[in-house]
């Protein structure tokens, strides 16, 4: 995933009661294409309070009413977590149904059948496929658009484990001084995807191979570190270091945790919280440099920073730019 697919987060919200528009609104952003067959028996009003940050966007979706939509085939990934009301999904395997709590997927590539909803009201994440296919790392191209999700609903679990990846998110994007920075961005939309990945049970992404292990060699750490230092100003994640290794992901963290006791993300944030010291150490009065501007250069979220910062340093970030 480069920087390009990143956009700063935009505010979006929409809300209606005509049908027409209604269902041309859910089209574009959830590929749910709203059955128009005359005017709904209650009253009605469809809204979105929605985050779009390019590769992902997180919403609260409103749809006080029964409605049925035919669910489509396209690339991007929708996940929902239901506040309220109830969704029934009836397809090729048989019927899904989910309430208040329950956290399933609503699009996906391979998408086919209806779904009705019931008062609900929830929060929709939707992941393009390219965050996909980075956060896959190593696996062709090919491989992952032709990959199925095989289960609506998480494994067990699996709920709970993404409500909390899409509130630390969520809480991220409300931190209006750092959604700025694609070294925050870019890593959040790679935790949505590695956790969708990891509750919903599909083919994405392959099983261990023994060239892994073998392939955690000193070599691998060290072409992995090289990247690492000479790119930590850049938008990396772990496909992108396994890529420049020319291992596979699983032999990069094979190799971190076998020979340093850590993992590459690990080691990605410890260059980077160096980097950010440095930058305040120099800073010179006048000049400008404030601790959350630092911090958002280097991918970290002001109180996240200040805690490394200390644990690291010893001293508040704020210590050592007034020193």
């Amino acid at each position: 995933m480069t920087t390009e697919t990143l956009t700063p987060p935009r505010r979006i919200s929409f809300a209606t009661t005509d049908p027409v528009e209604a269902r041309d609104f859910l089209d574009r952003a959830y590929g749910g294409q709203l059955q128009v067959r005359g005017t709904p028996d209650t009253d009605w009003r469809v809204s979105t309070s929605q985050v779009d940050a390019g590769v992902f966007s997180s919403a609260v979706v409103q749809v006080p009413a029964d409605l049925t939509f035919d669910m489509v085939r396209r690339g991007d990934l929708v996940i929902n977590a239901l506040l309220t009301g109830g969704l029934r999904f009836d397809h090729r395997k048989g019927s899904d149904r989910f309430g208040p709590g329950d956290v399933c997927l609503a699009n996906h590539p391979g998408s086919d059948g209806v779904a009705r909803s019931h008062e609900v009201q929830l929060r929709a994440v939707t992941l393009c496929q390219t965050v996909i296919t980075d956060v896959a790392g190593g696996v062709a191209v090919g491989r992952v658009e032709a990959a199925q999700f095989l289960s609506l609903a998480p494994v067990a679990g699996g709920a709970a484990q993404w409500r909390a990846a899409s509130r630390f998110v969520d809480d991220l994007l409300g931190e209006p001084d750092a959604t700025t920075s694609p070294l925050l961005l870019g890593p959040a939309a790679r935790l949505l995807a590695a956790t969708a990945l990891t509750v919903f049970p599909n083919t994405v992404v392959p099983p261990p191979a023994p060239a892994d292990s073998i392939d955690a060699h000193p070599g691998t750490l060290r072409r992995a570190i090289a990247f690492i230092d000479a790119n930590c100003d850049r938008d990396i994640g772990l496909g992108d270091i396994a890529r420049a290794a020319h291992v596979t992901p699983r032999a990069v963290q094979s190799a971190f945790r076998r020979h340093l006791d850590t993992t590459p993300t690990a080691y990605l944030r410890q260059v980077r919280l160096a980097q950010a010291h440095r930058q305040l150490r120099d800073a010179t009065a006048g000049d400008g440099t404030t601790v959350t501007a630092v911090a958002a250069r280097w991918g970290f979220t002001p109180s996240r920073f200040s805690r490394h910062h200390r644990a690291a340093y010893g001293v508040p970030p704020s210590s050592t730019l007034r020193a």
